[in-house]
């Protein structure tokens, strides 16, 4: 019976560039996880504005049917759309303010990520 030693299989050091490599790797699966993290985020937000909206949308309905005269639809109406314009405008700048922060997160990452990988290929290329 053939048995293995296992160190047989590991080389006492890994090239500078596989290193690198992985620490890459690494790094880019991390960058994924937080975009991932970031979408779901943001969707959660907009799909709890668009439920809001939804019940608002319900109300209408209700209040239009229960109004027996045209001027008080009408007011019940354009007061409707302008609190929908409203809300959607500021979902919209919400959005806007949540994505940019991420972006600079994720930015931010990344780059500290690149200056660490350059700082390894430095050390290693330096290194007897």
């Amino acid at each position: 019976m053939m048995s293995w030693n296992v160190e047989e299989f590991n080389a006492p050091d890994l090239l500078p560039f596989v290193k690198a490599g992985q620490k890459l790797s690494h790094a880019a699966v991390a960058l994924q996880m937080q975009s991932t993290g970031a979408l779901f985020s943001l969707q959660i937000e907009a799909a709890s504005f668009l439920s809001r909206r939804f019940w608002d949308d319900l109300r209408l309905i209700e209040t239009l049917m229960r109004r027996d005269e045209f001027a008080d639809a009408y007011d019940v109406f354009v007061n409707f759309f302008q609190n929908a314009t409203s809300d959607y405008t500021g979902e919209v700048a919400r959005l806007a303010f949540l994505g940019a922060g991420f972006a600079s997160e994720t930015a931010g990452r990344a780059r500290e990520e690149a200056e660490a990988t350059i700082e390894d290929m430095r050390a290693a290329t330096l290194a007897p």
